[in-house]
C-alpha cells in the first residue's frame, strides 16, 4: 500500500508540464504537436517552418494557416533561456 504514493508522486515529477502558466500560443503547440512526440523547445531548431510543412505534407497534422502562423510565433519568437 506504501508504494502507491510514491508511483504516483514519481508520475508527477516525471510529467511534461511545464511549472510555469502556458501562452495560448504554446498551448495550441502542445495540442496539436506533443500527440506522436516528446515536446520540443523551441530553441532545439531553428528550421521551424520546414518542419511544420513536412509534418503537414505527411499528414502528421491538420493546422489551419491561423494555427500554423500562431505555432511559428511561438517556436520562433520564445528565446533560449541564456536570451530570457
Amino acid at each position: 500500500m506504501i508504494a502507491r504514493p510514491a508511483v504516483l508522486l514519481l508520475a508527477f515529477a516525471c510529467s511534461s508540464a511545464p511549472s510555469r502558466p502556458l501562452s495560448d500560443d504554446e498551448r495550441l503547440y502542445r495540442a496539436k504537436c506533443t500527440s506522436c512526440h516528446r515536446v520540443y523547445e523551441p530553441w532545439d531548431r531553428t528550421d521551424w517552418p520546414a518542419v511544420l510543412d513536412r509534418m503537414q505534407a505527411e499528414k502528421k497534422t491538420h493546422l489551419s494557416p491561423e494555427e500554423r502562423a500562431q505555432i511559428l510565433a511561438f517556436l520562433q519568437g520564445t528565446p533560449a533561456p541564456a536570451e530570457r
